[in-house]
């Protein structure tokens, strides 16, 4: 297993997917490089997907370890777990967010419409408490 990380975020798509995901320390490693690629590979133009796949990788992985002590709870590997899941669910959430922005950017206003009215269809809409 190979494990490097050049404190360069903003020029490796590798040390950024770390970062995200708080893979960056030497010390403890969550993610091979071959693993990191690898989620790299299933979304090459989207880092927050990747990440949130690594996220999932590692929280699977601590959902199977076993608590080693009753006393140690801060450091259970089952909330590391559901610490991880947690991120998936934010960079995911990310992304959904970043389609809307790009999909609001390219929507083209005809003369006189501005684009603040392009967004109030919310507002017309009724619903019955039935």
């Amino acid at each position: 297993m190979t494990w490097t990380y050049t404190n360069n975020p903003g020029g490796s798509t590798k040390d950024a997917l770390r970062l995200a995901v708080g893979d960056n320390i030497e010390g403890d490693p969550r993610l091979s490089d071959e693993e990191v690629n690898h989620f790299l590979s299933l979304y090459p133009e989207s880092l927050n997907l990747a990440a949130a796949e690594a996220a999932e990788a590692i929280a699977a992985r601590y959902s199977s370890m076993a608590v080693s002590s009753v006393g140690d709870l801060d450091n259970s590997p089952h909330l590391k777990a559901e610490y991880y899941l947690k991120l998936a669910r934010q960079l995911r959430s990310r992304e959904v967010v970043e389609e809307v922005e790009e999909a609001e950017e390219s929507i083209v206003a005809g003369p006189g419409c501005s684009s603040e009215a392009l967004h109030r269809g919310a507002i017309f809409k009724r619903e019955s408490g039935l």
